[in-house]
């Protein structure tokens, strides 16, 4: 870890904050604990000096959901299968669900109109997010490294692999850290596990 700048010292608040976080995710001892704000204080001066001097990060399409799309496709045609009903057809439907339910609930028009609202809300939330192309913020060079030795301070401090348990907690606590810290700094499961994989 670089050691010839000066540490971005935390707030107490935020001080206050990483101490809730680690004790909320069962991390760390007291001097576990305040090693490892000691550290992100150095780190986090280190990383603002080099993200000053980085290219904004590359922008990464990731393709759509095709399970989403189909089950937005299939809900869509469940509905005006159901508005196409006849009359009686509906009727006998609403009834039969009244006579099998265990809780003997009434199934009417109203109990009909509230189940298909919500199935067009499915249908629009999974089209949403399958209509257009998502893009991503692929990780610049100082995202990785201060990952990387937060990682690293994380191991040392708590004797615990980061990537290990799929990496949990340290993912979780990495999000707080980085929320805490005001940075942003795209953290995608898939980025990073191959940093995490080579620490512990």
């Amino acid at each position: 870890m670089t050691r010839f700048l000066a540490p971005r010292y935390f707030s107490p608040e935020q001080i206050g904050a990483v101490e809730r976080a680690l004790t909320e995710l069962s991390i760390g001892d007291e001097e576990g604990v305040r090693i490892f704000i000691i550290a992100l204080e150095y780190e986090l001066a280190e990383y603002e000096k080099y993200a000053s001097d980085q290219e904004p990060p590359e922008m990464q399409t990731k393709a759509p959901d095709p399970e989403l799309a189909a089950l937005s496709r299939d809900l869509l045609q469940a509905l005006t299968q159901i508005k196409q009903l006849p009359a009686e057809s509906r009727r006998w439907m609403l009834e039969r669900l009244s006579t099998e339910d265990m809780f003997d609930r009434r199934h009417d028009q109203a109990y009909l109109d509230a189940v298909t609202t919500q199935l067009a809300r499915i249908a629009e939330a999974s089209a949403c997010s399958t209509s257009d192309q998502q893009t991503i913020a692929e990780l610049g060079e100082a995202e990785k490294h201060f990952i990387g030795v937060v990682a690293e301070a994380y191991f040392e401090c708590f004797e615990t692999a980061p990537g290990k348990n799929g990496g949990e907690p340290f993912i979780s606590l990495l999000q707080r850290v980085v929320e805490i810290s005001g940075l942003d700094i795209p953290l995608e499961k898939s980025r990073l596990e191959p940093i995490l994989s080579t620490i512990g």
